[in-house]
């Protein structure tokens, strides 16, 4: 599909006739007939039907100026991204990180990196599941990625902080109240689950079966922002990884005690690839900044 085409195609939308799309175009009106001729043949539908003296859309041609106008629209922003990064950005850091750390300590790392720093960065930044962020990494999308260690031979991880395990629970659930949970008392509870795609799925259901913890699913989500709103409808109960945004109203979140749960959160680069310098100089930062890092994750 020619590009030509779909601006011709554009401008003979909003003009609704041939020879004042052309002037505009500064192209001659049978270059203009041949190339939206073209372009249906290459769509295999009518886009444009008569109208007195001018031309009309048809109703292809009105859903297909809809996307048209989406593409151009897309271009443009990633034209003024990449200009706003040449002027005000000496390099560019792709990271991808896991919601459970994008609001703590996440953003402390990036304050800390840009003092520590003194050149401009633009920083672009994906949030994913731990499966979803290493795709991510592999088909060379991000730099770097935060998430739970995820076991594929071509990525290389090195922890940051360890996790603990929390149990969310509706505030007139009977466990409400208690400053802590032994794993043992959540047999037989009803759960809103991480679902198969997460990595926390699979590491619970060990856990589970390897404290004999029978669990009724009664629900799944993606992320802990979905789960958190269904155990604070009083949905069912669930069981994450602490971040700070287990501080809200509606719920509560407890520590869970005896689990053997040893989670953690790395930082991931593909093996055997060298990073670009400023992501090398991020996952220095990083390591050398170990105590600082973690921020309020290690309570």
């Amino acid at each position: 599909m020619n590009y030509n085409h779909l601006i011709y195609f554009q401008t003979l939308a909003r003009c609704e006739h041939y020879r004042k799309a052309a002037e505009e175009l500064h192209i001659t009106q049978p270059s203009l007939s041949n190339a939206i001729h073209r372009l249906e043949e290459d769509l295999g539908v009518q886009l444009f039907e008569k109208s007195g003296r001018g031309v009309r859309l048809t109703k292809q041609g009105r859903r297909f100026l809809d996307y048209v106008d989406q593409g151009f629209h897309a271009l443009q922003i990633g034209e003024e991204l990449l200009h706003y990064e040449q002027i005000h950005a000496q390099t560019t850091l792709n990271l991808g990180v896991v919601l459970s750390i994008a609001n703590d300590p996440f953003p402390d790392w990036i304050r800390g990196f840009t003092q520590y720093y003194p050149r401009k960065v633009f920083f672009s930044c994906v949030n994913d599941t731990s499966d979803g962020l290493c795709l991510e990494l592999k088909a060379g999308n991000v730099d770097l990625i935060f998430c739970s260690k995820i076991e594929d031979p071509r990525i290389e991880f090195t922890p940051l902080f360890d996790q603990k395990l929390m149990l969310l629970v509706p505030l007139s659930h009977r466990l409400a109240g208690r400053s802590s949970i032994p794993i043992q008392e959540l047999d037989g509870e009803a759960f809103i689950a991480h679902s198969r795609k997460t990595a926390l799925h699979d590491i619970l259901a060990d856990i589970y079966r390897a404290n004999h913890i029978r669990v009724r699913i009664v629900s799944e989500a993606d992320e802990d922002r979905a789960i958190i709103g269904m155990v604070r409808a009083g949905l069912g109960c669930g069981v994450t990884t602490y971040s700070s945004e287990l501080y809200g109203s509606g719920f509560q979140a407890i520590p869970i005690t005896g689990s053997g749960f040893h989670g953690q959160i790395c930082m991931g680069r593909r093996r055997g690839t060298p990073l670009p310098d400023t992501a090398q100089l991020f996952w220095d930062y990083l390591l050398s900044h170990g105590d600082r890092s973690a921020g309020s994750l290690q309570k």
